[in-house]
């Protein structure tokens, strides 16, 4: 090999130094490469949590709203006395009732808004001879409980991992059994069974919000508040009517911060709700949603809120 040669290889190769500045710069490079893969891998694994946490809540505000949609009463005009008629009045055998969760002997935890309770369609029923049967009507019912799940745990599930948590809750009589025809006068029907035949439908659900409502004109007092009730006789105009439309409202939780919370989740969950969604709808709930959102932030609690206007298809309405 020739003096130049020697000079050449000589000049042309890397010092340890300069291998070590390679190996440091090559490595900083694999740990900031590393530190974005495990970066996206959690925003990823974080956001599907959230996803898969809201989808149950989803698909029940879907069939709530899809069932209120089918509410009927199915009405018909009578004498408003067989025996010594003076007019006609607006007739039905059927009931429609909004309230507050867990009063005047209704299902549902006090203070997670409104119980719903009406009669639609549903097809559901306990006779195999009916199920040829198209449109059997159905008592439904939905409302938020809190409690634990025990009674609904597979028997191959230990009892020990039952959860006490915030549930949206669905009610729905079979047609054979349809038990408002044996009680005209009240909501004996719906206490008669409905807490104890419910089910739950979707986990971490905070609150149920219904709102009976009119689009377009000014809020009417009868419809300007958290309850109706079809059947009743403080305002004789409206008895017996679907109202015109639903303002409907669900409002759900992610199980991670329900298991962060423990045991002081109903209370936690009870100061958030306090003093919502009780009167002056027309001109609160916009308001009220948005004080439910701050204060469930303020607690660093995710959250989602689901909220439509439902058209009720077979309201005559006529104030």
């Amino acid at each position: 090999m020739t003096a130049s040669l020697r000079r050449y290889f000589r000049h042309g190769a890397f010092t340890l130094i300069e291998l070590l500045v390679a190996t440091v710069v090559l490595s900083l490079i694999l740990m900031v490469m590393l530190s974005l893969i495990t970066q996206t891998s959690n925003v990823w694994r974080s956001s599907s949590a959230r996803i898969e946490a809201f989808q149950g809540a989803r698909r029940g505000f879907e069939n709530l709203t899809r069932l209120l949609e089918q509410a009927t009463l199915n009405t018909y005009w009578d004498y408003d006395n067989p025996n010594q008629p003076t007019n006609y009045i607006r007739k039905s055998e059927l009931h429609f009732l909004v309230a507050p969760a867990g009063t005047n002997g209704l299902p549902g935890t006090p203070g997670t808004g409104q119980a719903v309770f009406f009669q639609a369609p549903a097809n559901t029923t306990g006779l195999t001879n009916y199920d040829g049967l198209t449109s059997l009507i159905n008592a439904c019912g939905f409302y938020v409980q809190y409690g634990s799940d025990a009674a609904w745990l597979p028997a191959h599930v230990n009892s020990s991992q039952a959860r006490e948590r915030f549930r949206l809750m669905q009610w729905t009589q079979d047609t054979e059994t349809l038990g408002v025809y044996n009680s005209p006068n009240g909501s004996a029907w719906i206490t008669a069974s409905a807490a104890s035949q419910a089910i739950p439908v979707a986990d971490n659900v905070i609150a149920l919000l219904v709102w009976p409502k009119e689009e377009g004109t000014p809020a009417v007092p009868i419809l300007n508040a958290y309850s109706y009730d079809s059947r009743s006789d403080v305002r004789p105009s409206a008895i017996n009517q679907l109202p015109p439309v639903l303002q409907v409202g669900l409002v759900a939780i992610d199980e991670i911060s329900a298991s962060r919370l423990g045991s002081t989740l109903p209370t936690v969950i009870g100061q958030c709700l306090n003093g919502l969604f009780t009167d002056n709808p027309s001109g609160q709930f916009s308001q009220d949603l948005e004080t439910l959102q701050a204060r469930l932030t303020g607690q660093s609690i995710t959250y989602r809120s689901f909220v439509s206007a439902v058209p009720m298809r077979e309201a005559k309405w006529s104030p």
